[in-house]
């Protein structure tokens, strides 16, 4: 049988380009546990809030290591590191597809906002050390 059966439905922030940098954005995103929150930059009474199966936060609160792995800055970090998103998603779909089953890794977001980088990392930070 199958280590995993069901959808999972996961929500990653990442933290800011070079250009939303530039142009002095400010980040309108916040989570706490599985809900994340979007508030309008032109009416702050204007929120609406989503719970999905996962909501992961990687804006901040990270350190890097000497190896170069991103890591939570401290233990109350809410940081999500490559290895969190890993245990909770990628995990199972690969122990689905090596026994034998159909498995799908679906990854939807705008060009540059780390699709590539939330499935499988770079360097220090893949998914699974």
């Amino acid at each position: 049988m199958a280590e995993e059966e069901n959808v999972k439905v996961a929500v990653w922030v990442r933290p800011m380009n070079k250009r939303e940098l530039g142009r002095k954005a400010k980040c309108v995103v916040s989570m706490k546990g599985n809900i994340t929150t979007v508030t309008n930059p032109d009416d702050s009474a204007d929120v609406k809030s989503f719970t999905y199966d996962y909501s992961y936060w990687s804006f901040d609160g990270c350190k890097e290591e000497p190896n170069g792995y991103f890591a939570k800055q401290s233990p109350n970090s809410k940081y999500a590191d490559q290895n969190t998103v890993y245990n909770d998603l990628g995990g199972g779909v690969l122990a689905n597809a090596w026994a034998g089953y159909n498995s799908t890794l679906f990854a939807y977001g705008q060009t540059g906002s780390g699709k590539s980088w939330s499935v499988i990392g770079y360097g220090s930070n893949k998914g699974k050390k």
